[in-house]
């Protein structure tokens, strides 16, 4: 009950203490480095060019640290009207109305508490700031003063404006100086600092002789436009010896140039061996180049982002292609260029290392590596920083060693842009963007980009490494030999026994070793294959007995509840022909795929894909072949599966796949044709183990269904266009030949 004589009820409001600036300031921003970053953008924002930074005595008590910029500075309305009004609006209305600075610029500050991160670095506050036709304004604050004043309001700040005498003539800026420092800095603190201001705007990643970069932002654009000058005074040579960024640049062994936009994903990929690997290897080891290559469906158009960010498999097929830049469907982050580059420290590779850097190379990748996040050329924090993996780096190397890099193999740089990426909001701490949706398709988005990068930096490594292990300065093409497989080691070795009287009494010995390997072979080939293909059709199995459950639930027609039984009957049946345990035994090719389609026939219809069967029209040209059934069925299960997912592109696009019999190669084959973007590897490539373009693949599809065909006597091919015949709607795609012994 209130006791006062009106009988009205009393109005309260919020007031603040004058602690809340501690909150603000202190413990809202966590470190040194995030409340010099803050200072920084207010200069980016108030169009300056040029921001000095400067250590004064920051070893001693007496130290200060001075920030000082030539942007368009502020009169005495601007400091009393809006600087001294925590949480003012003007610069978030700025950028929703993409109200332009002079030089371009949309406000990169939107909170209005940036001003306050100066309480992080000492108590005494002085600025200085002149804006164009004004007087100096002089803000004097004294934190351990104000503090001593319970309420917010009762802290008075002192403001007065004096004819100028630190921005004089047509001079305009804003200079800050902070004493009465928290902590004396130490050598190590500033040679952090140093490094992490030198990575507010974005680094140059030129590397000499390079692919045209179509997609790296020009050097005027990242570096003549805004610049941070960092100075020590007096100076300790606590600078030297640093390692320099541009050699960790030159010793770029992968280069990759990107840019993400609504067109897909287009990128300039360089191999850049050290003259001494060329030197050494004349002939053998030399640059490649892939120059703008454009992918115009990557995955991430395909499949929305896991939910945790990392279980790929767990991803759904988009309803629609999605928009990065403006649009009522856009998803918030705009287009997304950007250079990564890539290391390798394997031994064999590291020894050629310029021997007096490489231990600083590894150290210096160890606090620099991993892709940092620019918007609009200034830095997004942590993204970057040691122990922040945004992209899961680490985890996805762990998963794929030889494959995969980690934040200690890479260095690079992304670019956003402000005005289209209004979907990423920075947090109110400084430590990088919400993770809400639109941050969830950036990490999304760069987990694809990587896919591509490491799918060619891979081709690369291996070819490296195989020619690495011969005897530098003497090796020739002649010496790169063909690598033979188990069974061809086998068959050579039981020769030379044959061969050889001395040997007799291992002829035995080497039948069983020959005969032992097949059967493990067989056995571990058959159980695997199986499981690789039986991981789809059991996924159909589930969806179809889904469907199945939900339409007796929603009383549908018998008719149609019949026909959805009979065709997962159909798919068991097809699932039983997979997992049959005969070894080897005769069937015809059509058979073959006729029971491999009971498994497929759902996902054709689920992806609006129009399946062409030739063995229905050219009946004459079925064969037999001999083989084990389940290796063989997998084998067609996974070229399936590889058609489906890369057929899967376009849906404004008719989609077809195409299964026929073929007598254009030197022995009968089952030729699997597509009407997607076709290989734009080489088959060498693409039959590797763990070599994949697909963010969630595994790379061993096709190397297994390799080995399989190997393992019959056949192989598998990868006919050029024009090699066989096949239907005009399938012409231009990928295509496959399952290629048989004719004996």
């Amino acid at each position: 009950m209130s006791d006062n004589t009106t009988g009205e009820e009393p109005k309260h409001y919020f007031r603040p203490k004058a602690r809340i600036m501690v909150l603000l300031g202190e413990q809202l921003i966590k470190n040194h480095t995030l409340a010099l970053f803050e200072l920084v953008k207010n200069s980016y924002d108030a169009d300056a060019s040029q921001v000095d930074l400067t250590l004064l005595a920051v070893d001693t008590k007496e130290g200060m640290i001075e920030v000082s910029d030539d942007g368009t500075g502020m009169s005495y309305e601007d400091v009393t009207g809006i600087w001294l009004k925590p949480a003012h609006e003007h610069k978030a209305e700025a950028r929703k109305n993409t109200r332009r600075t002079e030089k371009g610029r949309l406000p990169i500050g939107e909170k209005g508490l940036g001003r306050f991160a100066v309480h992080r670095l000492g108590s005494s506050i002085s600025m200085v700031t002149r804006k164009v036709g004004h007087d100096e304004v002089v803000v004097e604050i004294d934190w351990d003063t104000f503090l001593k004043n319970e309420y917010l309001d009762q802290s008075e700040i002192s403001i007065e404006t004096r004819k100028p005498t630190v921005f004089t003539g047509d001079d305009t800026g804003t200079r800050i100086t902070v004493s009465n420092l928290r902590e004396t800095w130490k050598r190590g603190e500033v040679r952090k600092l140093y490094r992490q201001v030198s990575s507010m705007t974005p680094p140059s990643f030129s590397c000499g002789d390079e692919v045209k970069g179509h997609y790296r932002p020009a050097e005027a654009e990242i570096g003549d436009e805004f610049n941070v000058v960092f100075t020590i005074d007096p100076d300790k040579k606590w600078l030297e010896d640093m390692f320099d960024p541009s050699l960790a640049v030159s010793q770029a062994l992968f280069v990759f140039n990107f840019e993400m936009s609504d067109d897909g994903l287009r990128y300039d990929y360089r191999f850049n061996p050290f003259e001494a690997m060329k030197a050494d290897y004349s002939g053998l080891i030399d640059e490649r180049v892939v120059d703008d290559m454009h992918l115009k469906s990557s995955d991430f158009f395909k499949y929305s982002p896991a939910e945790d960010g990392i279980s790929l498999k767990s991803r759904k097929k988009r309803s629609t292609k999605p928009i990065l830049g403006k649009g009522e469907n856009s998803l918030g982050i705009g287009p997304i260029k950007g250079t990564i580059l890539g290391y390798d420290f394997d031994k064999e590779i590291y020894d050629r290392y310029q021997k007096d850097d490489s231990l600083g190379l590894t150290d210096y990748l160890r606090k620099q590596g991993g892709i940092r996040v620019y918007r609009d050329n200034l830095r997004v924090y942590n993204y970057g920083e040691p122990g922040d993996d945004w992209l899961h780096l680490d985890h996805r190397r762990i998963q794929g060693p030889t494959r995969k890099l980690g934040s200690r193999q890479i260095m690079g740089a992304i670019h956003l842009d402000l005005e289209e990426s209004t979907g990423l909001i920075e947090q109110t701490n400084r430590e990088g963007f919400v993770e809400n949706k639109s941050y969830q398709e950036l990490v999304h988005a760069m987990l694809g980009v990587l896919t591509q990068f490491e799918a060619e930096r891979n081709k690369d490594k291996r070819k490296l490494k195989d020619i690495l292990v011969l005897p530098a300065g003497k090796s020739t093409k002649a010496d790169i030999k063909h690598k033979p497989s188990v069974e061809e080691l086998i068959t050579d070795v039981q020769k030379a026994v044959e061969s050889d009287k001395a040997y007799e009494p291992l002829k035995p010995l080497m039948k069983e070793v020959s005969k032992a390997y097949q059967e493990t072979r067989d056995v571990l080939m058959s159980a695997a294959g199986a499981g690789m293909g039986l991981v789809t059709v059991f996924h159909e199995l589930e969806r179809g007995v889904r469907n199945l459950h939900e339409a007796i639930l929603e009383g549908i027609k018998p008719e149609t509840l019949e026909a959805m039984s009979t065709e997962l009957v159909s798919l068991l049946r097809g699932a039983m022909y997979m997992v049959n345990t005969k070894q080897m035994e005769t069937i015809n090719a059509s058979r073959l795929v006729e029971n491999v389609l009971l498994t497929q026939e759902r996902r054709f219809k689920r992806h609006q894909i129009t399946f062409l069967n030739g063995f229905d029209i050219s009946k004459a040209g079925d064969f037999e072949i001999k083989g084990i059934r389940r290796m063989l069925t997998t084998t067609l299960v996974n070229l399936l599966d590889n058609a489906i997912y890369w057929t899967d592109d376009d849906d404004e696009q008719e989609k077809h796949i195409w299964i026929g019999p073929s007598n254009d190669l030197e022995s009968p084959a089952i030729v699997i044709a597509d009407s997607g973007p076709g290989f734009i590897d080489p088959a060498t490539d693409i039959v590797q183990p763990f070599y994949t373009r697909k963010p969630s693949g595994m790379g061993i599809g096709l190397y297994y269904s390799d080995m399989v065909m190997k393992s019959h006597g056949g192989r598998l091919a990868f006919p050029e266009k024009g090699a066989l015949d096949r239907p005009e709607v399938v012409k231009n795609g990928a295509c496959i030949a399952m290629v048989f012994n004719r004996k």
